[in-house]
């Protein structure tokens, strides 16, 4: 089930995630079936979602979402503070000096799809604390308040939450 993890500041939920994994046979290549464990990145590097300029689009159910962060978003607000996760802490966007500790993986994907790890799954990244300054859910504490970072690279938004989401939240 595809997860809304926030919502900006314009009013756009934020839904990073898909409900989509790799199925050689559907026609496009992907559908709901879940068997294959391969879930499909909507920033992936072929734009299979057909996601517009603002990195969103408008799912089965006509609701506008982001994917990745938003160009006008990013440019928006001087103290980068572009929305709110559904647990209440703050969305942020500041640029590169956020780095994900999410890291594309080296090689080959073992089963089907096959091919090299691209980006186009969100199976092909793996957590390497060592590798950025944020956590797993793409959050850090600054100047003691934990915040949740929006960042131009995956995951580009959180995918989990740190804190209990509200229930009333959606």
């Amino acid at each position: 089930m595809v997860k809304t993890v926030g919502i900006a500041k314009n009013g756009i939920i934020i839904r990073p995630g898909t409900a989509d994994y790799f199925d050689a046979s559907s026609p496009r290549g992907h559908s709901r079936n879940r068997s294959s464990d391969w879930n499909l990145d909507g920033m992936g590097p072929d734009n299979t979602l057909g996601l517009d300029h603002e990195n969103a689009h408008v799912d089965k159910g006509g609701i506008y979402h982001y994917h990745g962060v938003a160009p006008s978003l990013a440019t928006s607000r001087s103290d980068g503070h572009i929305g709110r996760a559904a647990d209440g802490f703050e969305i942020h966007y500041n640029g590169d000096l956020m780095k994900p500790t999410w890291m594309l993986k080296r090689g080959t994907r073992p089963t089907a799809p096959g091919g090299r790890y691209d980006g186009s799954y969100n199976e092909d990244f793996e957590l390497v604390l060592e590798f950025g300054n944020l956590d797993e859910c793409n959050g850090a504490t600054v100047k003691g308040k934990y915040t949740y970072f929006a960042t131009d690279t995956y995951p580009f938004f959180p995918r989990c939450l740190f804190g209990k989401n509200i229930t009333k939240f959606r």
